[in-house]
């Protein structure tokens, strides 16, 4: 019944079922009993044989029967929705003339961006200013990006690759550092597994990944194992390629103001960084750049570990390893992952072989103790 709403994978992970819907490239997790009745509803023939079942099997009155059905019904509708992002162009758009140029040069690599106001400027360009070069007459590659009406586009050498709602402006910064983070690492567009909203810490052998719910101390964590000798490998967008490493993406940690007496005590030039204002509440931050940076450092590693992380100096620290689901409810919404039925299979499979964490923490120097004993175990 209804074959063409059925998953295209269902993936056990111990007692965590996932499902993958290729119709709609969502992945949603459900319960070992929910499954069953799923898989009941997409196997009879008919709405009348899934009630005889229920009522025979489960002895469940006809009422709740209905309902199961109906909420099953709404669930594999729902899930077979596709997400519209970027679903509009105007064919007349032309790139305008007069724009902020910045251009930066990455592991070898140039890159132009013209800006069309410092509003959008400030989108983008806080993260990399430590890469800022003068401007050259030939970069490796440039970029566009400007407002029309309600509507933000990237362009990249003048062809579009993206329009985005202005509300929704952070789906133009992921499209912007995804295409940055395939140019300066020569890599294939069409092969990037995933991006997760997730920073990534790294002892140059391996990576650990961090996540957590926005004001959770990621970013400030980061900074703070990068101050005790790790290496910073991304913030706040993880890159996973089909080589299922995780890579570099050059931008800095955003330092929240709340953060600011901590790290000066960490890093001598901290009192030195810009203060910039981000998004409509005014919020004062810090861009701290990357200890190593490109010249420095290997440009990817495999990731077998995630940590969600949660700072509240009211609570006592723990570190516990957790189910995947946990990790899954924080780190799918939030993600990119492509829609190409390999790749699928592929993330499916990556997720297999990750141990899973939560750290909740008062105490800096236990959060950091912690994550250099899981690089370590």
């Amino acid at each position: 019944m209804k074959a063409d709403l059925s998953p295209k994978y269902v993936h056990k992970i111990n007692e965590t079922i996932l499902l993958w819907f290729h119709n709609s490239n969502k992945y949603v997790v459900v319960s070992e009993t929910l499954y069953t009745l799923i898989d009941l509803y997409l196997r009879v023939d008919n709405k009348t044989s899934f009630i005889d079942t229920l009522e025979q099997s489960l002895q469940i009155e006809l009422a709740e029967c209905e309902k199961i059905y109906n909420d099953i019904s709404n669930f594999l509708d729902e899930a077979n929705v596709t997400s519209i992002v970027n679903s509009f162009f105007q064919e007349s758009l032309e790139v305008p003339q007069e724009s902020i140029n910045k251009t930066y040069r990455v592991n070898n690599k140039t890159i132009s961006v013209n800006f069309e106001s410092h509003v959008i400027e400030s989108l983008i360009h806080p993260q990399l200013s430590q890469y800022k070069i003068q401007q050259l007459p030939k970069p490796d590659i440039t970029f566009d990006i400007f407002k029309t009406n309600d509507d933000l586009h990237l362009f990249k050498n003048a062809k579009h690759i993206g329009s985005y709602k202005t509300k929704a402006f952070h789906f133009l910064q992921g499209k912007f550092a995804l295409e940055l983070t395939n140019v300066i690492h020569n890599l294939n567009i069409e092969q990037w597994i995933a991006t997760f909203h997730a920073s990534t810490i790294t002892n140059n052998k391996e990576s650990i990944m961090i996540v957590g719910d926005s004001g959770n101390g990621k970013s400030t964590l980061s900074a703070l194992l990068m101050a005790s000798g790790l290496d910073l490998l991304a913030d706040d967008f993880t890159p996973l390629y089909k080589d299922m490493n995780c890579y570099r993406y050059p931008a800095a940690i955003s330092i929240k103001k709340g953060a600011f007496d901590v790290l000066e005590t960490q890093f001598e030039n901290f009192q030195d960084l810009k203060v910039h204002t981000s998004g409509p509440k005014k919020v004062n931050l810090k861009y701290l750049p990357s200890s190593l940076g490109f010249k420095n450092s290997k440009h990817n590693f495999p990731c077998q570990t995630i940590v969600y992380v949660k700072y509240d100096k009211a609570i006592k620290s723990s570190l516990e390893e957790i189910s995947i689901d946990k990790i899954l409810e924080t780190l799918i919404p939030d993600s990119w992952i492509s829609p190409n039925e390999i790749h699928a299979r592929h993330f499916l499979d990556w997720l297999n072989h990750l141990k899973c964490y939560r750290l909740n923490y008062s105490d800096n120097d236990f959060a950091i103790s912690s994550f250099k004993s899981l690089f370590d175990s």
